[in-house]
């Protein structure tokens, strides 16, 4: 599927590049003073995705990606019920995914129990491209059940899956930078 890296390897050099890529422009060309250090705003945001990342490890001991490998695997999910062409079953597998994704956000903004999660994100006293990996470790965990679900149920290939997640990383860094 990627010629030799694995999807959690590349998923990672993919996070990095971005990350560094983004922070430098931020460094080089700031639109505004940070009101709190950066080093001390970094050392929070960057902790924060290390406790997610273990966390998830820990908890999770199937990923989206090698879990729509083994839904591929035994043909379950609607896509792998109809010989639809790759092109197709990857455009809707990313437009099924974000569309998910939007919701699961909408909800999270909407539901009190959800927002007391989510507005962990929101509390950064500056916004940079830190910002952008700044969730609850239970927030992760929903958003991983909620995708996994959406994997099993349409049988989304895990080509897919593992686009869908570095776009989505890539979006939510870029967003915040």
């Amino acid at each position: 599927m990627t010629a030799g890296i694995s999807p959690d390897t590349l998923r990672l050099i993919s996070f990095v590049a971005l990350l560094s890529l983004l922070a430098l422009a931020e460094a080089v060309r700031p639109r505004r003073p940070l009101s709190v250090a950066k080093l001390q705003r970094w050392q929070t945001n960057i902790g924060v995705i290390i406790t997610d990342t273990v966390a998830v490890r820990l908890l999770f001991p199937v990923l989206p990606v090698s879990l729509a490998a083994t839904a591929q695997a035994r043909g379950w999910g609607l896509f792998n019920l109809f010989g639809l062409p790759g092109w197709v079953e990857l455009s809707a597998g990313l437009l099924i995914l974000d569309l998910i994704i939007y919701l699961q956000h909408r909800l999270f903004h909407r539901i009190p129990l959800l927002w007391r999660l989510h507005r962990m994100h929101h509390t950064d006293l500056d916004i940079d491209v830190s910002t952008g990996t700044r969730f609850h470790p239970i927030e992760i965990g929903l958003s991983l059940l909620i995708k996994m679900a959406a994997v099993l149920l349409f049988g989304i290939a895990p080509l897919t899956v593992l686009l869908f997640e570095i776009i989505l990383n890539a979006a939510s860094l870029f967003n915040h930078a």
